[in-house]
């Protein structure tokens, strides 16, 4: 007995036997007094302090890659106040610090909120998950492209308890898409134009028309006249049309025989065809190739094939 407290000394030390049995059990106590009792607890605790340690350091380095992450991430609450958001986000939304305590309604205008409450949150409910573009604003009234995922977060029980949202800056890589999207569409029009201009059919009278082609042809070109040649001749009602070859210096087989095959589509359409300017290199191509060319009037200038052709249209 203590004569200051009148406490006994065991009961405010709690390294006492009796409280360490009480700690370690009876059996573990039985094989554990003195000095190795004392060293058992001092493992243990350390121990417990080296798994605590290492959970506070997982917990801390999953912060700061959520914190530090490219993306914006964000925390909101089912009233939809946004309860936290990474660096990330804030700099990309660009409230900077003030982001945190703001409602999902500051960072849309009323158009775009309006379709966030009619097309998201019910998906997000219903689903549990959403991913899509977002159009966000800025507090100076710009707008960014957020490539967003959301999903529900949901307590123990299964119940809703707030939302997050994965937010990724697409506006530069959309505006370049639709930038390249136009480029292309401007190169395929341009494109268009040149092989208009190099499969030209023109009116030369009522009734003939005459197709003056330059340059050297491709199978894509080839095919082009064909389809040039009888639509033309279409539109126009000829009787006779012009395929002049004159500015075609070089002309493989292939080539060669597409443009007999469309010569002869065209035939097929009741017009009287004529074939001018056929080169001696050329000449040489079709005898190669056995090219039919039966049906097929050939002239060795455009000027005599008009001429032959406007005395048939007279007829």
């Amino acid at each position: 007995m203590n004569t200051l407290t009148g406490v006994e000394p065991q009961a405010l030390d709690d390294t006492s036997p009796s409280n360490r049995a009480d700690a370690l059990g009876p059996e573990t106590y039985l094989h554990c007094n003195g000095l190795a009792c004392a060293e058992e607890e001092v493992r243990t605790l350390r121990a417990v302090v080296k798994s605590q340690t290492s959970m506070i350091e997982q917990l801390g380095v999953a912060q700061a890659l959520v914190n530090y992450a490219l993306d914006g991430i964000t925390l909101t609450s089912l009233d939809g106040r946004v309860i936290y958001a990474n660096a990330s986000f804030k700099a990309m939304s660009g409230f900077g610090e003030s982001a945190v305590g703001r409602t999902l309604e500051e960072f849309y205008d009323p158009e775009n909120y309006a379709r966030l409450q009619a097309e998201v949150v019910p998906v997000l409910f219903n689903t549990g998950a959403w991913s899509g573009i977002l159009r966000i604003k800025r507090p100076n009234g710009s707008e960014w492209l957020g490539q967003t995922s959301a999903f529900l977060i949901r307590d123990a029980a299964g119940a809703p308890t707030g939302m997050a949202g994965f937010f990724r800056d697409v506006t530069t890589s959309t505006a370049e898409r639709l930038q390249l999207k136009l480029q292309t569409e401007l190169v395929k029009t341009q494109q268009r134009a040149l092989r208009a201009l190099g499969t030209p059919l023109l009116p030369i009278a009522d009734g003939v028309v005459a197709m003056p082609l330059v340059g050297d042809i491709d199978d894509a070109r080839a095919a082009e006249i064909q389809r040039a040649l009888i639509d033309g001749i279409a539109s126009h009602h000829a009787r006779v049309a012009i395929l002049d070859i004159t500015g075609v210096k070089l002309m493989d087989a292939e080539i060669a025989d597409a443009l007999v095959s469309a010569a002869k589509a065209a035939r097929l359409l009741g017009v009287e065809m004529l074939m001018t300017g056929i080169s001696p290199a050329v000449a040489k191509t079709l005898v190669e190739i056995g090219a039919e060319l039966s049906g097929i009037v050939t002239r060795g200038t455009l000027q005599s094939g008009i001429a032959y052709a406007l005395s048939r249209g007279r007829r």
